[in-house]
């Protein structure tokens, strides 16, 4: 990774002739279409779970662990307070709507930080492209399947399938956005160890403990990052900067709203649920592990993992060390039939997947400026070209490309044009015969 200059975008102004950016003036107009569309069908296509409703949270009387999830029920109690006319719903509305935007709007300024896109626009467009495998799993139902298929008086028949509705969480959406700040002021900080970087990942740091305790594997991420950038002092001071940061948010909050009970909870003294057997029961049908993977992130996991060569080792350290206990914590505390509750993992695969792409496609295209074109005769493991009279004789499977624009450059040069003929087999029959080396 590296620091980007920043460089204009859209046409230079000439004179006084002023000039409207048309792609960028589309962009700020499709954000909040986007983002009202998907808040309308996460309301719609969503429950509300009675422990985390929204209104019992922003009067601060939702149970354990939900309500220790702050962030947005003290933004939407403050606001109610200062606007009591606005119902507490509407703004939660509100403030989702604006979640959405900022999140497109952060994998913008991710993918500019690491120079992927080529140009703004494109970038643009690769940035909406995140809220496709967030809403995948905080709107999209869960599929289930009671029984694979039935047999009746010896015909197979396709079994119980059935759509469960997901429950709605007030931190679900801002627990992807942060996770993706906290990504990209990580790089920025990677790319310019500076303090005051590193002050500003800090501050969305203790945003994302105030909104789900899960931001605390973002520690282990972040070091494992830094990991060759810093000098080991300076790694120990980020962590303990890190850590007394999430201590103080995390333990204030349950200072402040202290024995919230949980009727469900089952792990020793703690407000969590211990779901680890129930979801490795759903697992046990293929067809059930087939569809959940099918739709997991959208299936941006595949570009990481086929292209991991040319995954950035920041990015692919971040990752690693930020999924594998995120997720081994969701299997335990977690139900991962409600894709949700994953949400966290899903903007850090999307970045990957986005780098390692660009980053392949580019090594293709310096590999594909490196090769010369050359002439026929140039051409390794193939026959003299210039046969019998005059005729370049050349293999079916020759590259054609090369082969005409090599004859192009020499009838240019003032030779005579040759014609080119398939060479089929029998005619490499008869040049064996005559005596014409054949190489394969």
């Amino acid at each position: 990774m590296r620091a980007i200059t920043p460089s204009a975008t859209g046409p230079s102004e000439t004179g006084t002739r002023s000039y409207i950016d048309v792609p960028r003036l589309g962009w700020y107009i499709a954000l909040p279409c986007l983002a009202i569309l998907l808040t309308v069908f996460h309301r719609l296509a969503t429950g509300v779970w009675w422990l985390a409703d929204p209104v019992r949270m922003a009067d601060f009387v939702a149970g354990a662990p939900f309500q220790y999830r702050v962030l947005l029920p003290a933004i939407v109690a403050g606001i109610t307070d200062v606007a009591p006319w606005l119902g507490v719903n509407v703004v939660f509305t509100f403030l989702e709507v604006a979640t959405w935007i900022l999140l497109i709007v952060a994998a913008h300024r991710v993918l500019a930080a690491l120079d992927i896109g080529g140009s703004d626009f494109v970038r643009r467009l690769l940035a909406i492209t995140i809220v496709v495998p967030v809403a995948l799993h905080v709107i999209v139902p869960d599929l289930r399947f009671q029984s694979t298929y039935l047999v009746d008086s010896g015909v197979h028949l396709l079994g119980e399938w059935r759509l469960v509705a997901l429950f709605r969480y007030v931190y679900d959406v801002p627990a992807a956005l942060l996770t993706l700040a906290l990504a990209l002021f990580l790089i920025r900080f990677i790319q310019n160890p500076a303090p005051h970087r590193f002050a500003a990942y800090l501050g969305v740091l203790a945003l994302a403990a105030m909104n789900r305790e899960t931001a605390v594997f973002m520690i282990p991420a972040s070091i494992a990052a830094c990991w060759g950038v810093l000098d080991r002092r300076t790694l120990v001071l980020a962590l303990i900067a890190q850590l007394v940061v999430f201590a103080a948010v995390h333990g204030g909050v349950k200072w402040v709203f202290p024995g919230i009970p949980n009727p469900h909870a089952n792990v020793g003294a703690t407000q969590y649920e211990n779901h680890l057997v129930h979801n490795l029961g759903h697992f046990s049908s293929p067809l059930y592990a087939i569809t959940y993977f099918a739709r997991f992130s959208a299936g941006f996991y595949l570009p990481v993992l086929l292209l991991y060569r040319y995954l950035d080792p920041a990015l692919g350290r971040m990752l690693i060390c930020f999924a594998v206990p995120f997720l081994a914590s969701a299997a335990y505390f977690g139900r991962l039939v409600e894709q949700r509750v994953v949400v966290e993992v899903v903007p850090l695969l999307w970045l990957c997947a986005m780098q390692a792409v660009w980053a392949y496609s580019r090594a293709q295209a310096r590999a594909a400026e490196a090769i010369p074109v050359r002439y026929p005769q140039d051409l390794p493991q193939r026959p003299d070209p210039i046969g019998d009279d005059g005729v370049a004789v050349v293999r079916t499977d020759a590259d054609w490309l090369r082969i005409s624009a090599a004859h192009e450059r020499v009838s240019g040069d003032g030779h005579e044009r040759h014609p080119v003929q398939d060479d089929t087999p029998p005619s490499w029959n008869r040049r064996r015969e005559a005596g014409h080396p054949e190489v394969l």
